[in-house]
């Protein structure tokens, strides 16, 4: 009888775990630059060309999104200030053409960060279209 006993509650205790993995969101990866850059590559495209590529900034003003405006201005990127396509707040969207490197993007993050942060903002990363 015991020996059931054990059976039945080693049973319980697996399924148990399995329905509360189940019940788990699953833990989405974000994606890093060197993914982007190898979506591109496996997507046809050119990395030793420049690519037109759109840098994603959202702060809580237009203030703020117009003084980020301004700085990446002065760095030669084209920009639009304007409402998000959801959400509250303001999206700078920074645009320049860069030959999409593991180390080009990875300064250009470090630089829209620190950006975004100064204006309480978040970054939230860029898109590139295909260049063949």
């Amino acid at each position: 009888m015991k020996g059931i006993l054990y059976v039945v509650a080693a049973a319980f205790l697996v399924a148990t775990a399995v329905f509360l993995s189940w019940q788990k969101p699953a833990v989405a990866h974000e994606p890093t630059d060197d993914d982007v850059i190898e979506q591109l590559r496996l997507a046809g495209s050119n990395l030793s060309k420049p690519h037109p590529i759109d840098f994603y900034i959202y702060v809580p003003s237009k203030e703020a999104a117009q003084r980020i405006a301004s700085a990446l201005v002065h760095k030669n990127f084209k920009v639009e200030v304007k409402p998000p396509a959801a959400g509250a707040g303001w999206l700078t969207l920074a645009s320049k053409e860069v030959v999409p490197t593991s180390s080009s993007l990875a300064q250009l993050r470090r630089e829209m960060t620190s950006l975004a942060k100064s204006e309480h903002g978040e970054y939230d990363g860029w898109e590139a279209a295909i260049v063949k």
